[in-house]
């Protein structure tokens, strides 16, 4: 486990610091561990997020224990509390699972953290081999297209992944062989959550019946990493969104692109483009207005793809069978005098 986490490290400048996003449970436990080994103590940092989304009692204990354990082993720790009721508000207001509203919050308070720490910071989160292979099946689940089946990354900017050669078993194994506590969330057995579900039953089942189900997608992964990365290339030099805010557009953000371009490109690179598009318009909204990133839902592919799906014509709203416009959570898609348009839907 050191020299795994060692051997992501060695080729960071010595002034790096290292952040390491703990929740208490045994891989992140596993993680700062490995770490408090390897790295000097002046450039090690921990943080947990206290979400508030379980009783008081349990994630008060759980900050409590990433504290003393960090306070014994001399390793600076910060616990963000998130209010209690914001996460569910934020994925009330958002559409979006209460995992993700966490997600969202955890994310926010890591890059926040690292900032305040220097530019020299990196972020350290523990996913291990399962998580990036039940991720991988959620995904499948969910009918992602290359990018989401992509194999997730050790490496993101300034988000490491030191663990990802590393099994669950293995991270079990570390622990108990150094005598390293880590805290179990009761709420990883509620199937009410996807990932819990997969992990208590389909996984169980792959094992038994596919025993070689983790090598065929691990290389299913892999192999769509490579697609995704030529598809993403291709689309954002075929297809040139351009942004426009002005009177006409009530002071609201809008992108638009050529339409005969756009519809004369293969589906495949429609459909990456239009996400590349909402990305763009997603990082021009003004989060003030409520029209933010935060604000677009998971987005299903199926109907990105009903609107891609269109042929060009002269006019484009006679095209029969075509679809002419759709509705993307906050944010429109849709053909207008030669162009395609991403713009707020009116409230």
């Amino acid at each position: 486990m050191e020299e795994e986490v060692f051997s992501i490290l060695k080729s960071f400048p010595p002034q790096t610091k290292y952040l390491a996003a703990v929740s208490g449970g045994a891989d992140s436990m596993a993680m700062l561990s490995a770490l408090s080994a390897v790295v000097n103590k002046d450039a090690l940092f921990c943080l947990h997020v206290n979400h508030n989304i379980r009783t008081a009692q349990e994630s008060g204990a759980d900050a409590e224990f990433v504290r003393d354990f960090c306070e014994k082993r001399k390793i600076a720790c910060h616990v963000e509390t998130i209010p209690s009721g914001k996460i569910a508000s934020y994925a009330k207001s958002r559409g979006v699972g209460i995992e993700a509203a966490a997600r969202h919050f955890r994310r926010k308070a890591l890059l926040e953290e690292a900032a305040r720490l220097g530019a020299d910071t990196r972020v350290l989160i523990a996913h291990t081999k399962d998580d990036l292979l039940e991720t991988a099946l959620m995904r499948i689940l969910r009918g992602c297209g290359p990018a989401g089946l992509s194999a997730m990354p050790a490496e993101n900017g300034i988000i490491l992944r030191p663990l990802l050669s590393m099994t669950r078993a293995g991270v079990i194994a570390y622990l108990t062989e150094n005598n390293i506590p880590w805290r179990e969330d009761l709420s990883n057995n509620d199937e009410k959550f996807l990932r819990n579900k997969i992990r208590g039953r389909l996984v169980p089942l792959l094992n038994e019946s596919f025993p070689s189900w983790k090598e065929g997608i691990g290389a299913m992964a892999q192999t769509q990493s490579i697609a995704a990365q030529f598809i993403a290339s291709e689309a954002k030099s075929r297809v040139l969104w351009e942004s426009r805010t002005d009177a006409k557009t009530q002071g609201n953000p809008e992108l638009f692109t050529n339409e005969k371009n756009f519809f004369t490109q293969p589906l495949i690179i429609r459909e990456e483009a239009v996400f590349q598009g909402i990305n763009i318009f997603s990082s021009l909204c003004d989060p003030k207005s409520g029209h933010g990133s935060s604000k677009i839902k998971s987005i299903k592919r199926a109907v990105v793809r009903k609107f891609c799906a269109g042929n060009f014509v002269a006019e484009s709203s006679a095209a029969a069978g075509c679809v002419n416009a759709a509705d993307l959570g906050p944010v429109r898609i849709r053909r207008k005098k030669g162009k395609v348009l991403l713009e707020i839907i009116s409230q």
